[in-house]
């Protein structure tokens, strides 16, 4: 995989930024980009982490999980398999596929984010007041939102950010999956209490959670979603997959 880092970009209209208070631990918590870390993501402030594997998929509305697809390719599934290793074979030979899409990248889909807003709903004691981040280079939110959208900028990503219910990431990741032109799902989510941070990225088939040991138990315990516990120093790029390696033909997307 290739990330897409921050290029000069020409002067914009400004954008009112999200409040330090509101955000600066967030800041001040993560590792430097470019350790490619799960922490890089979410911040290192919690007891337990977890990965979501995002689905791929065999048809418009039949996710297949990757462990389905590392038993036919003969791969070994585990907390920091990558996608390119599982889905091929040792001897490099085609497998029967049982997808004809990867994961896609960037956040979960509709039904998966609902069961996880669910559960994340009885981890915090502001579920009515949450934090929902989009990646600016999505160019979106819905119009009733730009006006209370504000910036979030940390290194090499930039949010736009809006304040309302937990309910609000459900709604704005539903529209996800309905066509080629519609909004991507939300690409951060974390409550005003600070007791749980979710963080997707456009260059990734995972999303990453940190919270509480209990809320990460429920989490990997949550029918639906495919779960592994992991820490916050494991990297998030191919080579982190020492067990099946990098297939020859993906080395150069490192």
């Amino acid at each position: 995989m290739r990330f897409h880092l921050k290029s000069r970009q020409p002067t914009r209209p400004a954008r009112p930024v999200l409040d330090p208070g509101e955000s600066d631990w967030i800041a001040r918590s993560r590792k430097p980009f470019g350790a490619y870390a799960v922490g890089t993501h979410v911040p290192v402030v919690f007891e337990q982490y977890a990965r979501i594997l995002h689905p791929a998929w065999s048809g418009p509305h039949a996710p297949v999980r990757w462990d389905e697809v590392a038993g036919s390719s003969g791969r070994t599934i585990h907390a920091l398999a990558q996608w390119e290793s599982i889905s091929r074979p040792p001897d490099g030979r085609r497998s029967p596929h049982l997808f004809v899409q990867a994961p896609r990248r960037g956040g979960l889909p509709p039904d998966q984010l609902a069961s996880l807003c669910r559960l994340l709903t009885r981890f915090t004691g502001t579920p009515d007041r949450c934090f929902i981040g989009v990646w600016e280079g999505y160019g979106w939110l819905p119009l009733s939102d730009h006006a209370a959208a504000r910036e979030l900028r940390l290194d090499q990503r930039t949010f736009l950010v809006i304040e309302g219910s937990i309910a609000g990431a459900t709604a704005v990741g539903s529209r996800y999956w309905n066509g080629p032109f519609q909004p991507e799902p939300p690409t951060l989510i974390w409550p005003a209490d600070r007791a749980w941070f979710v963080a997707s990225d456009p260059d990734l088939d995972s999303t990453y959670v940190g919270g509480s040991t209990a809320m990460i138990e429920a989490l990997l315990a949550t029918p639906g979603l495919e779960a592994w516990p992991i820490g916050s120093t494991d990297r998030v790029t191919l080579d982190s997959d020492t067990i099946n390696g990098i297939p020859p033909d993906a080395r150069r997307h490192r």
